[in-house]
């Protein structure tokens, strides 16, 4: 199978100059042109579009690092993303950063960073590896998708799309205040110290500004499941006294904390409230339905792509609302 080298060398040309041929032949004078052309239909060569994509990067695909799809959450996310970028006649590759335990650059062993467009960053449980990781490669078209305004501040205003999750958990717990509930668990997921978990942070920032203590926290090692909630309602169970009301960090874990509940002769609202955060489709059809906290995914995701596709396209960002609001929901769950 003929190589560049093979045509530059029947031409009489350099490399470069095939190259040049292959990218922008109109920049070649005829002669030279012609050159390339004949010795490209006699070697019957065929340029290997991968390679020259990583060069000119006009591959038209993004990436999306998410931390997995199973949550429904994260898949509205992709699904949006991926809708948005075929309106700009963009593909979409989805990478979860789960499956490389948290070491981004992993991703890009065998399909360089470079290759893509665009990069989107969504990677909400560790917002400082994110802004790290975009700093690394800041010649990379990139957005991140922030759970914080802080990050805001702190990096390219015109690459981040931002809602605050503390603000949005400090709201639905003030709610369960505002109903009598003075004795509140919480249940998440362990992933790094509390300063880096802004739902955390703004569950006990609230308490503090009632002068309350949490009934329990329980934050287990695992994903953000179904299974993870029903097992953390397990552990708030065996403590000797239940809680006036659960609060989940995740509308799949709170599906999880209800049906252990359930199981164990426990009526939510009537003896145990609950309350999450994400207002994903599950939490509007669940047994009561879910008191939560709406993650505006869909309108976050259709900007992160408006942001990329400007700096993929050399265009400079006029608009504006890459800040979005968090709105409480109140369902049967808790009221």
């Amino acid at each position: 199978m003929a190589v560049i080298k093979d045509v530059a060398k029947l031409a009489g040309v350099s490399v470069g100059t095939v190259s040049k041929y292959l990218n922008t032949p109109q920049l070649l004078r005829e002669d030279k042109r012609r050159a390339v052309e004949d010795a490209i239909q006699k070697l019957n060569y065929k340029p290997n579009l991968f390679a020259r994509n990583l060069r000119v990067q006009d591959s038209k695909t993004i990436a999306v690092i998410a931390q997995e799809i199973s949550n429904p959450f994260h898949a509205a996310l992709f699904n949006t993303i991926r809708k948005e970028a075929m309106k700009y006649n963009y593909t979409v590759v989805l990478y979860s950063i789960n499956d490389v335990n948290g070491n981004m650059d992993a991703l890009f062993e065998s399909l360089p960073i470079h290759y893509f467009s665009g990069v989107i960053l969504c990677y909400f449980h560790d917002m400082e590896q994110s802004i790290d990781f975009a700093r690394r490669h800041e010649k990379v078209p990139m957005v991140i998708m922030s759970n914080s305004s802080r990050y805001y501040s702190e990096y390219d205003s015109e690459k981040i799309v931002h809602a605050d999750f503390t603000l949005g958990i400090q709201k639905v717990c003030e709610y369960l205040i505002s109903l009598g509930c003075r004795d509140i668990a919480y249940v998440g997921c362990k992933t790094r110290d509390i300063d880096h978990e802004p739902k955390l942070k703004g569950f006990l920032m609230t308490l503090e500004k009632y002068h309350l203590k949490p009934h329990s926290i329980v934050r287990l090692e695992k994903e953000y499941t179904m299974e993870t909630g029903y097992e953390s309602a397990e552990y708030i169970l065996q403590t000797q006294s239940l809680p006036d009301a659960v609060l989940s960090d995740t509308d799949i874990m709170a599906v999880g904390v209800l049906n252990c509940l359930r199981d164990q002769g426990i009526c939510v609202p009537e003896d145990v409230m609950l309350a999450s955060f994400d207002n994903i489709e599950f939490s509007r059809y669940c047994n009561p339905r879910l008191t939560t906290v709406n993650v505006p995914i869909e309108a976050m995701s259709i900007k992160a792509v408006e942001l990329l596709v400007d700096q993929m396209e050399g265009r400079k960002y006029s608009g504006s609302g890459t800040g979005f609001e968090l709105e409480l929901i109140v369902r049967e769950s808790a009221r």
